[in-house]
Order: C-alpha cells, then sequence, then structure tokens
C-alpha cells in the first residue's frame, strides 16, 4: 500500500510539473508584480524580429521547413537567454510547438499578440481596410478572433500573457454619417469608444476560455486612457508602446496609476543605432537612450517608493530589418533613410530632418555572412549593457544597488566590443569598391537528333550521329564545323558585381560578364547583345566576344531629392502613379532586352522628397527597351480636400519631349516623321465607398499633324490637331456587397498612340496604348473572403477603318492592327487565395505564395469582328537602304506583310494552383488551352490553332524540379506566332539539388540536369539550325531534344 502510495505521488507530481500554472498580476504594499504560480516573473522582454536580409514585410519564420526554423531559433535563443531575456513578444502565428521548444529548452516565455485588425480584417469574406470598430459584423469577427487565439494557446507551456492590437488607436481612420456629423476635433475619440468598447468584449472571451493568463492591450503612449479605465474594466495589463526619447517621464506612470491602477508593460522602447545628422550608425547614442530609459524603469518598478506599477519592457527590437524603408525593394541594401521625426531623440534632432531610421532600431545588426543558413547577429553596445543589467533583479534591487550600478557602467567596454563588431563588418561591406555578389556557372549541352538515334539503336549501327551532325545552315561555298555542325558544347560564365561607396550618400554597383561562348540551344532566340555585338538574324558563331560591362546603377540621396542612375537596371514607370495612358513603361525585361540587343534602360532619374514630393523626371537615349531617346517628368500627388462626402482627391500631369531626327521607314516606322510630344492630365476623386471617378486627358503624336492618309473609301485626308488628343474616364461604385462595379470609357485620335498597359492579375489581355479607337469596357470586382472574381467585358472599334492596302512602313501615320481593330472580348479571373499577405499574381509569387492552397482560373473570348490593315513586321532576310541622313544602312528591315482577316469564336483557357503542404513541400501546377490566331500572317499553319500546354514544377528542401510540355503551340519566339509556325510537342524537364534552398525564381546555387526538346511538323519551321541538312526543306517528323547538365555557385 505505501509503496502504492508513494507510485501515485510520484505520478501526481510529474504531471503537475507539466500543467501550467496560472499567470496572474498581484498588487500589495510594495506596488505591482506578476507571477507564474508563486514564482515572480519580471519582464526582461524583446520584441523578437527575424526577417533575414533580402525578405519583405510578407515573410514569416513558421512557413519555413523545421530545419531553417531550429537554425534560427539555436542561433538567437542562446544569445538572448544571454542577455537575460525572458519573455519575447510575438504574433498569433507561432506554432504552439515552437513556444515549448522555446520555453523548455531555454526557459523563454512568449507573448502572444494577436493584432485584432490594426492593418486590416476579413469581415464575412470582405476585407476590410481602415477596420470599422464600430461595424457590428467586425466587431463580432474581431472578438471571434480573440477567443480563436486562446483556444490555440490556452494549454501551451512558456505562454506568459496575452496582448491585443498594436497601436490600434493610431489607426481610427474609418468614416461613417454618424461619425461625420460630429465635430472634427470630437470624431477620433468617438471612434475610440468603439475601439476600446470592443477591446472588453474580446478580453473578457478570452478570460472566458483561458482564465489562467493575463490579457492586455498595446496601446499607443497613454491616449484615451481615461477611456480605456472607462469602458476596459476587465484589462488586466496595461501596454504600451512608448517612443519620447530619453525617458518615459513621470507623466506616464502617474497617468496609470491614477486614471487606470493596473500595472503597465512597455511593449515596444527603444532607440535606433542611426545618427541622422551625421549619416552613420551611432551605437553611443542608443546606450545612452536606453541607459537613461532604464534606469528609469527601475526606479519606477516594484517596492522602489515610487509608482510601483511596471512590471518592465520589451525592447524594440532584436535585429536590424533591411526592408522598411522600401517594403519590397532594395531588401539587401541596409538604407538610413529617416521615416519621422522625433525631437524627443535630441542626439540627432535637426529642423526638417527625420531622424528615426526603422531599419536600424536592432539591438543586434546583420551580416550578410550566414552560418547555417542564418545571418550572422553584430550585437551592438547596448546589447551588452543589458547583459549586465539584467542580472539585477527589477522587484528585489534596492534604490542604491541600482544607482551603483548606473553610476559604474562600463560603457567603453560596452562601446569597444559592440563597434569591434561593426568595424569587422565594415571592413567587409564599406571598401571603395567591393564585391557583392559573384557567380559561377557551367553547362554541357549535348544535342539529339532523335531520328537518328532510333534508328541507330533498331538497326544497331554507332550512335555517334545522333549527336554529331551537319545541320540545316551547310552552305554550298564551304564547311565551318564550328557554326555548321551540332555538337557536344560545354559553356562556362562568370558574373561579379562590384558595389562602390565613393563618396557619402552615393551608391552604386557594377556588373561584368565573362564567358567562354553563348549557352548552346538550337531551340530560341540568339542573346545578341549579350554575347556578340551582332545583327539581329545572323548567326552567332560569326563573331568571337568574351567580355561584357553588362550593367550598372549609381544612386544618390539627400534630404530635397533622390538621383538615380540605370544601365541596364531595372526599374518601373509611372503606371501607378498617374500614368494611366502608359506613356511610360517598366523597364524590367532584361533578358528580353539582351535577346533583342538592347542595353536598356540606360536613363537617369530624379525622385523629389519633402516640396518636391510627388515630382519624378527622368530622361535618357533609352529609358525602357525600345523608347526613343527622351525625358519625362511626372507630377502625382493626393490630398484631402475637406469636403463632405469627398473623401480623397489624386491629381497627376505628365509631360514626356522625344529627341532626334525622323528615320526611314524601312529602318523605324514607328520614328518615321521624327521626335514628338506627349503629355496627360488626370484626376481620381473619391467620395467614400458610394463612388469612385477618374478622369484623364491625352495628347500624343504631334509629330504627325499634317500628315496624309487614305481613308475606307479612297479619299484623302491630313491629319489634325484633334487627331492627336485621347481621353479616358471611369465611374465605380462599391454600393453592391462586395464588389467594386466599374465602365470604362477610352478614346484615342487616330494618331494619340503610346504603349500597351502591362497585363497582369491572371488576364490574357490589356489595354493595348493603341491611337484610332473608341473602346468601353464594363467589369465586376467581386471578393467574398479568399475567393475574387473578375468578370470584365470590351468592345472596341476604330474611328477609322481599315482600308486594306495602309501600312506604316509605307508611310501612312497610322493603322489598324490587332490593337485597336473591331472586336468584341469577354474576360473573367477567378482566384482562391486564403493568405492575404502575398498576391497570387504578383511576377514572384511561385517563391512567396503561403497559403496551403491558392489558385486561379482565366476565360478569355474573342471576336474580331473587323480586318486590320497591312500589319508591319521585321524580318532578318537583310539588304541596304538609304537613311534619312544621306547615309546607307545595311540590316535587318520592316516590311508592310498581309491583314489579318475577320476571326470568330477566339478563346483561351488557363488555370495555376500552389499547393503548400508542409513547410518542406512546395507544389505549383499550371495548364493553358485554346483557340488563338497568329498576329501578323498566316505564313506557317493557314488557320487558327488549337493548343494545349501544361507546367509542373515542386521544391522538396533543397530538391527542385520544373517540367512543361505543349501541343500543337507556337515555338518559344514571340515572332513564331506572328507566323503561324507551329510545332506538334514542345516539352522540358529540369532537375536539380540547390547548396542552398533553391528558388523557382534564378538557376543559381544549384546542380542538376535539364532537358529539352521538340517534335517538327508541317507547319514548323527550324529557324535555329537544329535538324540535319538532310531536313532543311522538310522539317517534319524530325525530333530533336538537348541534354543539359549544369552546375551553378553563387556568392
Amino acid at each position: 500500500m505505501k509503496k502504492s502510495l508513494i507510485v501515485f505521488a510520484a505520478l501526481f507530481a510529474f504531471l503537475t510539473g507539466f500543467a501550467s500554472a496560472k499567470v496572474t498580476v498581484r498588487k500589495d504594499a510594495g506596488g505591482w508584480r506578476m507571477f507564474d504560480g508563486n514564482r515572480e516573473v519580471e519582464i526582461k522582454g524583446i520584441t523578437w524580429s527575424n526577417t533575414p536580409i533580402g525578405m519583405d514585410y510578407n515573410y514569416s519564420l513558421w512557413r519555413m521547413d523545421d530545419d531553417f526554423i531550429m537554425a534560427t531559433l539555436n542561433t538567437d535563443m542562446p544569445m538572448l537567454q544571454a542577455m537575460g531575456v525572458n519573455v519575447i513578444r510575438s504574433f498569433d502565428d507561432v506554432p504552439p510547438k515552437w513556444v515549448e521548444y522555446i520555453y523548455e529548452n531555454y526557459g523563454i516565455y512568449t507573448l502572444i499578440n494577436n493584432l485584432m485588425g490594426r492593418y486590416g480584417v476579413t469581415v464575412k469574406g470582405k476585407w476590410v481596410f481602415p477596420t470599422d470598430y464600430q461595424d457590428k459584423d467586425t466587431r463580432e469577427t474581431l472578438v471571434e478572433m480573440a477567443r480563436n487565439t486562446a483556444e490555440k494557446y490556452k494549454n501551451v507551456r512558456g505562454l506568459l500573457f496575452y496582448m491585443l492590437g498594436n497601436e490600434s488607436n493610431y489607426g481610427l481612420e474609418w468614416s461613417s454619417t454618424e461619425i461625420e456629423n460630429l465635430p472634427v476635433g470630437e470624431q477620433h475619440r468617438a471612434k475610440a469608444v468603439y475601439l476600446y468598447s470592443m477591446f472588453e468584449e474580446a478580453i473578457k472571451a478570452m478570460h472566458e476560455v483561458d482564465p489562467d493568463h493575463p490579457v492586455g492591450i498595446v496601446n499607443g503612449d497613454v491616449q484615451y486612457i481615461d477611456l480605456i479605465a472607462e469602458l476596459c474594466p476587465s484589462l488586466d495589463i496595461f501596454g504600451s508602446n512608448v517612443y519620447r526619447g530619453w525617458k518615459f517621464y513621470e507623466g506616464f506612470y502617474e497617468d496609470v496609476a491614477s486614471k487606470l491602477d493596473k500595472p503597465a508593460v512597455f511593449t515596444e522602447c527603444g532607440a535606433d543605432a542611426f545618427n541622422a545628422v551625421t549619416g552613420k550608425e551611432d551605437q553611443w547614442a542608443q546606450l545612452q537612450y536606453f541607459k537613461t530609459q532604464w534606469e528609469e524603469v527601475y526606479q519606477e518598478g516594484y517596492g522602489k517608493g515610487r509608482h510601483q506599477n511596471v512590471l518592465g519592457a520589451f525592447l524594440f527590437e532584436w535585429i536590424d530589418e533591411w526592408w522598411k524603408i522600401y517594403q519590397w525593394k532594395d531588401l539587401t541594401i541596409h538604407n538610413d533613410k529617416g521615416t519621422w521625426a522625433n525631437s524627443g531623440y535630441s542626439l540627432d534632432f535637426k529642423e526638417g530632418v527625420n531622424n528615426m531610421d526603422e531599419e536600424w532600431f536592432g539591438l543586434c545588426g546583420q551580416s550578410t555572412v550566414t552560418v547555417n543558413g542564418v545571418n550572422k547577429r553584430l550585437p551592438r553596445a547596448a546589447y551588452y549593457f543589458f547583459c549586465d543589467l539584467w542580472k539585477h533583479s527589477l522587484y528585489n534591487s534596492t534604490n542604491a544597488e541600482m544607482e551603483r550600478f548606473f553610476a559604474t557602467l562600463p560603457e567603453d567596454i560596452y562601446l569597444s566590443r559592440g563597434n569591434s563588431e561593426t568595424i569587422r563588418e565594415d571592413i567587409k561591406q564599406s571598401k571603395l569598391f567591393s564585391i557583392s555578389s559573384m557567380n559561377v556557372s557551367a553547362q554541357f549541352t549535348t544535342p539529339v537528333f532523335l531520328n537518328y538515334l532510333l534508328d541507330d539503336i533498331k538497326d544497331g549501327h554507332n550512335w555517334r550521329d545522333a549527336f554529331r551532325y551537319v545541320n540545316n545552315e551547310y552552305k554550298s561555298d564551304g564547311y565551318n564545323s564550328d557554326k555548321m555542325e551540332n555538337k557536344p558544347s560545354l559553356q562556362a560564365e562568370a558574373s561579379v558585381t562590384l558595389a562602390m561607396n565613393p563618396v557619402e550618400n552615393v551608391n552604386g554597383s557594377a556588373t561584368f560578364k565573362a564567358f567562354t561562348g553563348e549557352p548552346f540551344s538550337r531551340l530560341r532566340d540568339h542573346y545578341s547583345s549579350y554575347y556578340d555585338d551582332v545583327p539581329y538574324g545572323e548567326n552567332i558563331y560569326d563573331y568571337e566576344k568574351n567580355f561584357d560591362f553588362y550593367a550598372a546603377n549609381l544612386s544618390y540621396e539627400n534630404k530635397n531629392f533622390d538621383l538615380n542612375g540605370y544601365y541596364h537596371t531595372g526599374h518601373a514607370g509611372y503606371a501607378g502613379n498617374g500614368d494611366v495612358f502608359n506613356i511610360t513603361q517598366d523597364a524590367f525585361d532584361i533578358v528580353g532586352y539582351d535577346t533583342y540587343g538592347s542595353k536598356a534602360p540606360v536613363a537617369v532619374e530624379f525622385t523629389g522628397k519633402g516640396k518636391l514630393s510627388g515630382l519624378s523626371v527622368i530622361g535618357g537615349p533609352e529609358i525602357y527597351g525600345g523608347a526613343a531617346p527622351q525625358i519625362v517628368a511626372n507630377y502625382y500627388k493626393g490630398f484631402w480636400p475637406g469636403v463632405k462626402g469627398l473623401s480623397w482627391i489624386n491629381y497627376g500631369f505628365l509631360f514626356c519631349e522625344e529627341f532626334g531626327q525622323s528615320e526611314n521607314m524601312a529602318l523605324a516606322p514607328f520614328n518615321a516623321y521624327g521626335s514628338g510630344r506627349k503629355a496627360s492630365v488626370y484626376g481620381e476623386f473619391y467620395f467614400n465607398d458610394i463612388a469612385s471617378v477618374k478622369l484623364g486627358i491625352l495628347h500624343s503624336g504631334s509629330e504627325k499633324v499634317g500628315a496624309k492618309y487614305t481613308t475606307k473609301n479612297g479619299s484623302e485626308k491630313e491629319i489634325s490637331d484633334f487627331d492627336t488628343l485621347g481621353a479616358y474616364a471611369q465611374i465605380g461604385t462599391k454600393m453592391i456587397p462586395y464588389s467594386f462595379v466599374y465602365a470604362n470609357a477610352i478614346y484615342r485620335g487616330l494618331v494619340a498612340d503610346t504603349n500597351g498597359a502591362p497585363v497582369n492579375g491572371g488576364f490574357f489581355s490589356g489595354d493595348s496604348g493603341s491611337g484610332n479607337r473608341l473602346e468601353l469596357q464594363a467589369g465586376v470586382d467581386f471578393g467574398y473572403g479568399p475567393l475574387s472574381i473578375k468578370p470584365v467585358v470590351r468592345v472596341r472599334t476604330p474611328l477609322e477603318a481599315a482600308n486594306g492596302t495602309r501600312s506604316i512602313v509605307d508611310g501612312s501615320p497610322f493603322y489598324v492592327g490587332q490593337g485597336n481593330r473591331q472586336s468584341f472580348e469577354i474576360e473573367t479571373v477567378i482566384t482562391y487565395d486564403p493568405e492575404g499577405g502575398t498576391w497570387f499574381h504578383n511576377w514572384d509569387n511561385n517563391e512567396t505564395e503561403n497559403a496551403k492552397l491558392a489558385f486561379s482560373i482565366s476565360g478569355l473570348y474573342q471576336l474580331y469582328a473587323g480586318e486590320t490593315d497591312l500589319l508591319p513586321y521585321k524580318d532578318n532576310n537583310g539588304g541596304t537602304v538609304d537613311r534619312n541622313d544621306g547615309t546607307i544602312a545595311s540590316g535587318d528591315f520592316w516590311r508592310a506583310y498581309n491583314s489579318l482577316p475577320l476571326q470568330h469564336n477566339l478563346w483561351q483557357f488557363g488555370a495555376r494552383v500552389v499547393a503548400n503542404p508542409s513547410n518542406s513541400l512546395r507544389l505549383i501546377a499550371g495548364v493553358n488551352v485554346g483557340h488563338q490566331s497568329p498576329s501578323v500572317a498566316y505564313y506557317g499553319d493557314p488557320d487558327d490553332i488549337t493548343f494545349i500546354g501544361a507546367n509542373f514544377a515542386a521544391r522538396y528542401k533543397r530538391w527542385i524540379m520544373r517540367a512543361d510540355a505543349t501541343v500543337n503551340g507556337w515555338g518559344s519566339a514571340g515572332w513564331m506566332r506572328d507566323q503561324n509556325y507551329t510545332f506538334p510537342l514542345q516539352y522540358s524537364i529540369d532537375i536539380a539539388c540547390g547548396f542552398k534552398k533553391p528558388s523557382f525564381i534564378d538557376s543559381n546555387n544549384r546542380i542538376g540536369v535539364r532537358v529539352q526538346g521538340a517534335n517538327f511538323g508541317k507547319y514548323s519551321q527550324d529557324s535555329y539550325h537544329a535538324l540535319p541538312y538532310a531536313y532543311r526543306d522538310n522539317p517534319d517528323g524530325a525530333r530533336y531534344l538537348e541534354f543539359t547538365t549544369y552546375v551553378s555557385v553563387g556568392l
């Protein structure tokens, strides 16, 4: 019996040891303390930032594989433990198992913070931002979110307490009739009533689910503390993000004590480590702020005789985050651009200068050097200060003890230790010139003519002829084996990017490439400007070149403006900043520019700041691929008009002046009339959620005024000033639940041409930018929860119909082409994406999509009810022509090709799926099916074609594969659709193992094999000399593939 009692007692002790004790806050004569059971807990915490260099705001450690999570935890937690941290502030996406892991292995608690709609919330399927805390459905949604958080963590070992919101009092921006009827000064206070009453409901709900852990709110300073006292009686802890500079000051503690009588926790506090005046890292200043802040915290803590109501604080933050300035770009640059000014941080405060540098708040910096895939942490002086400070109890130390500590701080030692880390990093990174990246790759490609191979296997012959043979470029005047023989080929390439920091505020980089030759392929266009300076259409192997100054950029920043220079380095156009007519273009298609012999963009851009904010000016010989020399000035701003019912106005002005003389139409038909001028005026008007109106006026094509053209009935007319005008109008409303309903009207005069709009969002078609048209569009953007449906109808007609013989190559100032012919289109995109942090249709979504399952379905129907004029096309037959300046040009010229007839019942269907079954596995699949027409002429297949294509990609840990196949589709080059050349089958498969986690976006740091090939048919063309000479005149039935092994190593 006695033995049984002992066993029972031991089992009971074992089980209760793993049960969570009740966490409480208690007040006695000495003030406020926190307890875990009967054990005191002092808040020596930190906001645990862990975003690596190169990642953006959407990064989450918990979506990485377990190996990387473990590596990050085992990097940070020992350092935090040594520092004296006993609790980290994290959000409610952290899996419970990792909360327990951190606690059980390092003794560090976790504060779980539910943001409670601070940055938007989905309510009954509709995304709402800013969050309307007055709305009944929104309140119910948020309270349920809080309840779910408590359910998720209530039994998790290591949970210390909950916090709700994050400076939510600073986000009271929604509007309603009831609120707007109040005086301006009372509107935000009225909104705060709804906010804090909602918090009270959420706190009660969490207490019901989990009575064993306190619940608090994260407020912005002590704003509305009287309302909190009145409306949140269930509140356990008052959390506050406070940035007052040297101290929090006595008024903070007094307000909390007298108005609220709850314990306080600083949920964020600290200082950045960058001096905005000197433009350098300043660990000494960061240390001084932390020292005075925490001297005060200890003075105001339990048992010290003052207010005795602070439980501790969470430092902001663990490491610098390199994404915070631009959110999504410059993610590998540690920006030092201040985002807001605060006179409380007086050491670098200067009137008119933003001295708070969001990317420099870390107790540690980050190195670009990684260990186990994790950026090395570079502790600053403040880190070593807290290693010593937090050896002293907040509750049980005496005033005398802490006075001695602060009087005898070894600041020089802290600074020498912190600066030594920075100095070592600066030696690597802050030289006048330094290598910022390096990549070395090699590939060995074997061409395989499958017809020969299969015949040789069948007949028992030597297989050699299948891998080495004379191709169809053989000519009767001789034989050059390097040029006319397909054979196994080895190619190696190295690229080096040098970063430059010649003077303060000036940064740049230059990329150089060295190579043994172009990567072998007989299945695609050659990269003419990249590897050799050769005219388009001539064979690459006629030329020798092994080095290229590939790309460069330069930037200068000051408080009034930024100046950026681009040489073959991408930049954005102004479409998102008032350029509704697409006068400018994005310039990110570097590979496309390589293929067609351009070093675009070559440009310099000015971006205003301060009083010049909204003004941008860009100019250069080729600011995007194919652009004429020009300079563009754009001004785009927005403001609140202060008119009831009109919530916001955006307006913009754009002016573009082109330079250069006219050119022979055969050389440059789009420049046959010389340089021109474009300008636009644009405005957006938002009437709350009731309606929006967008209006624009365009002027383009002034150089063509006076030019003559022939109408459909044969009469001759002349281009007038009116023909250079265009207009755009949109009216939309959100009055229908979950929907934005809109109608667009587009008018373009005969010569009011601009660039086509980029096609994105899952659509197949977009605005052509063409002149000579009237177009009407109507659509709905419907969104309910993770589901969006976006149907649109487009009807288009030319102002001046095609006459069957008109061509810009023959001198006409305009023509009817694909972008302005009479047509009718219906298009719909359906998207399911439960992860709101990533846009499913973004260019890098293959890499960034975080949902367990997301997909889109796109469908397009087209009817071309009118013919085109003779369409221009640049062939590669060569020739000579007189230039307008009297010289003679030789090369490839533009021709007037066929006109396209009426084309009915064209359609296309596409789908894409991304799945993340686990943190280690990602799957991507797509399908593309259609019945479509060529875009210039039926020189290949005489009919419209029906094609089907599919693709699949997968990544598991360090393994990655991609595969795709297309049946009866056009060839890989765009010109093959122009002339309707099709292939019965095209395919590729690529399998590789990465030296680190491989990316879907590039092919760096891996070793792999790739197979790609094509089956040739009746309407195929062997333009790249894949086939033997015997198939020169008739490629039908030929089958060809390339087998490549490759390796790429990058630093």
